[in-house]
């Protein structure tokens, strides 16, 4: 009985590495492309406005470090942007995401395999329009927890964002609460992830227009799958490749009493560099707190649905 005890208590997939990790940077740049559907598209009638599919890249960074001992902090960095969606034959696109960021902390409390904590950020979300401008200016707040063990990972998010539009035009989501839920499982002694994730939004379109303003609701969902490859990692150093889907949804519910649905779909490749004492993607996991939510990806998707 004591020996399977001490068997169990033993189990590496149970217990977080003994030794110190350190701080961990990482930068990485990706590329690829989205589409949209739904029956908000030009949902307006007349010459078609709104662009359906166009290439996104995009970067980031973050750095991360253990502080007083059970603490964590992290600085994070996320923007993209579109190119090649100024006009839809001609006639200049509008209501079309053109790019965005944001960019913020985390400050969370880790023992063994659990960290809790809080986040916040804030960034700025584009569009081409032709008519009133719909840029916004974003905050973030929440808190959140996980569970990480050698074998994977169980995370969850829930917080509040709002924007201020940079014209008064409100035509993007504003006075909303989320969720979000994250997985991941380790494969190959941790050098390779699969991660994914999905989020429910619930806000407001047309805030301006109250009492006219539109209730509007939103799915957000992701699917990862990184490599660390040996080739580019050595001391203190290592390099991964990914490919992700990622998808949104949204839902405006109309003063008319009718639901306008988009679909924004999109498949990404990219590499990512670190440095740190970190040998694989599980450390790494192990070092950080879960990446802020895509809030500018999100917001791109909403002015279209009305």
């Amino acid at each position: 009985m004591a020996a399977a005890t001490a068997a169990k208590a033993a189990d590496p997939a149970d217990v977080a590495p003994t030794r110190d990790l350190g701080a961990v940077f990482e930068a990485n740049a990706w590329g690829g492309y989205l589409w949209r559907s739904g029956d908000a598209i030009n949902a307006g009638g007349g010459a078609p406005d709104e662009i359906e599919d166009f290439p996104l890249v995009g970067g980031g960074v973050m750095f991360a470090a253990p502080v007083f001992n059970d603490w964590l902090v992290q600085l994070e960095f996320d923007g993209e942007g579109a190119f090649n969606n100024d006009d839809v034959g001609g006639v200049p696109a509008d209501d079309t995401y053109s790019g965005g960021f944001t960019g913020g902390g985390h400050f969370a409390f880790t023992q063994g395999p659990f960290l809790a904590g809080v986040f916040g950020g804030v960034g700025e979300t584009y569009f081409h329009e032709v008519t009133t401008d719909h840029d916004v200016t974003q905050w973030i707040a929440g808190g959140q927890a996980r569970f990480l063990n050698e074998r994977g990972s169980l995370a969850v998010q829930a917080g509040y964002f709002d924007t201020d539009a940079d014209s008064g035009n409100f035509e993007t989501l504003s006075d909303t609460y989320f969720v979000r839920a994250i997985g991941q499982v380790f494969f190959n002694g941790g050098s390779t992830m699969l991660e994914g994730s999905v989020a429910y939004a619930d806000g407001t379109q047309d805030e301006d227009d109250a009492p006219l303003d539109n209730p509007t609701d939103m799915w957000a969902w992701e699917v990862v799958l990184e490599h660390q490859l040996a080739m580019l990692s050595g001391d203190n150093r290592a390099g991964s490749v990914f490919v992700s889907y990622e998808g949104v949804q949204v839902n405006e519910d109309s003063t008319s009493g009718a639901t306008q649905t988009l679909v924004d779909q999109g498949i990404y490749a990219g590499l990512k560099i670190r440095f740190g004492a970190q040998q694989n993607l599980y450390e790494r996991e192990m070092s950080t707190a879960p990446g802020l939510p895509k809030v500018h990806r999100w917001l791109g998707s909403v002015p279209a649905v009305d």
